[in-house]
Formats: structure tokens, sequence, C-alpha cells
């Protein structure tokens, strides 16, 4: 008797045991599949921790006075998603959508309409199937993109050139992008390309950058 009893609490003590790691096998698989795309080191941007708002265009000196107010360090990332690009024969507006209006722009003659695909060069929709479309100035357009000898339904392939630096927003941002209107994201990240300072959705850019470790 003594010896099935003993036998039955160490198989409940094993039952345990499984459970527990199977519990955190399973907290541990979701959190990385809400986690951005990253390298294998699995670095995360620094969190600016409050809302950011700015009633004027943000210069790279702001960027750089952001952080450091906040004591946050930018990292490096790289665009792995693309964009199919087209260049506008006449003036248009084109909205920005991510679950809601992000911002708006017009494209001149010669500017570049661009749709932001995924790694896969497939497009990237949000919940209500949006497009997220954007208009690029035409004389900044070589600077950031290059041709990936590809195309799509919604024209040529492009890759991104430069290795940008990001400031995580969890909070969103309301911010005065580069081409003049304003930006808004309810969570998101804030991105230095050279001289231009611009949010960007959490979604999007989880999904076309990945995070580089220093």
């Amino acid at each position: 008797m003594d010896t099935q009893r003993s036998k039955a609490a160490f198989d409940r003590q094993i039952n345990a045991i499984f459970w527990s790691i199977t519990l955190m096998v399973s907290l541990c698989g979701a959190a990385a599949a809400r986690s951005p795309v990253f390298d294998g080191a699995r670095v995360m941007a620094s969190t600016i921790p409050q809302r950011l708002v700015a009633q004027q265009q943000m210069t790279p000196a702001d960027f750089v006075a952001l952080a450091v107010r906040h004591g946050a360090k930018a990292v490096h990332a790289r665009k792995i998603g693309f964009v199919a690009a087209v260049q506008a024969t006449e003036r248009r507006a084109v909205e920005t959508r991510w679950n809601g209006k992000e911002t708006a722009n017009t494209a001149e003659v010669g500017d570049w309409v661009a749709t932001n695909l995924d790694a896969d060069q497939q497009p990237l929709r949000d919940a209500a199937g949006n497009l997220n479309v954007y208009v690029i100035a035409a004389a900044r357009f070589p600077e950031l993109y290059e041709a990936a000898g590809a195309a799509s339904a919604l024209g040529p392939v492009y890759r991104a050139r430069a290795v940008v630096e990001v400031l995580r927003l969890p909070v969103g941002f309301d911010i005065v992008a580069p081409w003049g209107e304003r930006q808004q994201g309810t969570s998101g990240y804030l991105i230095r390309n050279g001289d231009d300072v611009y949010g960007n959705a959490a979604e999007t850019f989880e999904a076309t950058y990945q995070i580089l470790a220093d």
C-alpha cells in the first residue's frame, strides 16, 4: 500500500512538472509570435513612454534630443519588405491608411506612389482591407529605393537602399510629417532616414523592417 501511495505521489509530481514546462513553452511561444521581425539577437528598439506630439516637422536634431530626454537608445533597422511603385502622370491626392487615416499627401507629376509589400512581395492590408499607400518625392525616390527585378499587379517592385534609426512609440504619435501634413498612429515607431524624420504604424513597421544588432 505504501509503495502504491509513493508511486501515485511521484506520478503527481512528474505531471505537475510536465504542465509547468508546457505552460512556460506556451508563454514563450506566444511572446515570440507577438515580436517584431528581428535578427537572431532579438534586439528591441528603445521605447519612448509617452505619446509623441509635435507641431512642426521634426529634424534629426529633434530625434536625438527626444532619445536623450527619455534615456532611450535609437537602434538601426533595415527594410526587408518591398514597395510596388509607379510614377504619377497627373497630380493626385493620396491618403495613407492603416486601421484609420494615418496621413495624406499630394503626388505631383513625376512623384512616386508606393504601396508597401511584405518580405514575400505581397501587399500589406489593414483590418479593413486598405492597402498601405504613400507618396515619395521624385528626387528622393532613387536615393531610397532600387529596382528589385520583379513586378506586381501594383507596379514594378523596389527594395530599400538605406539603414534607418528607430525609436519605439508604443503610446503612438501625432506629428508633422516631412511632406507637411499631420501623421498619426495609435502605436508605432519614429524613423530617422537621412534628414527625414517620420512615423510608421507598428504593424506595417514590424511586417517590413528588421531591427539590427549594433
